[in-house]
């Protein structure tokens, strides 16, 4: 039966899709306010369509406004734990759509700085078992580095990933996902190709 992948462009959910190419299962992007979410909703229909995979984009912008309307300046990531937003409505959609399974590809950087991520992932595993659905973390414990060789040795192209916070054209090269980016590259023995505007 289809699973549902959720995608972001990155190296993470990319790596995912190429690794599992050979199942059968769609996309789901979400738009949750984020800054980037258009260059990264460029590079996820890219690859999805690449692998011949159904693309589909939810729109939560809206959603994402609310969780920073008072701040007096827009995060970049207005959602700080948007995985115990996104994964319900994906499980829900999952569900009601035909579903077996969905993946999320967290891995072991994303729950690092998170310290009640485990308990987030149980209850979203407890949800899915009432829905009926089976959830899926394939890359849970195992470090960015890793999966990204695990893209690659499958046909990810790593330039065609976006990781950057702001959206820009070019990786910045300084927040946060951009260094966790360097230093899978760094981990993997691996010459990085992305474009920074600052090393």
């Amino acid at each position: 039966m289809r699973s549902l992948f959720l995608v972001s462009g990155g190296l993470d959910s990319t790596a995912g899709i190429y690794r599992f190419k050979e199942m059968d299962f769609d996309c789901l992007f979400f738009n949750y306010g984020q800054r980037s979410f258009r260059v990264q909703s460029f590079y996820a229909e890219k690859n999805c369509r690449r692998l011949n995979k159904k693309f589909m984009k939810i729109d939560l912008q809206n959603l994402g406004n609310y969780f920073s309307a008072g701040k007096w300046m827009r995060p970049h990531e207005p959602i700080t734990h948007r995985n115990s937003v996104i994964i319900p409505i994906a499980l829900a959609f999952a569900s009601e759509n035909g579903y077996e399974s969905v993946y999320s590809f967290l891995v072991n950087e994303e729950c690092r700085y998170e310290t009640n991520k485990p308990m987030i992932i149980s209850s979203l595993r407890e949800l899915a078992r009432s829905l009926r659905v089976n959830l899926v973390f394939p890359f849970l414990g195992l470090s960015k580095s890793f999966v990204l060789k695990l893209g690659l040795q499958a046909g990810m192209d790593p330039k065609m990933t976006y990781s950057c916070i702001l959206g820009h054209k070019y990786h910045c090269g300084k927040c946060s996902q951009c260094e966790l980016r360097k230093l899978a590259f760094i981990e993997a023995g691996l010459k990085d190709p992305t474009l920074y505007q600052v090393i």
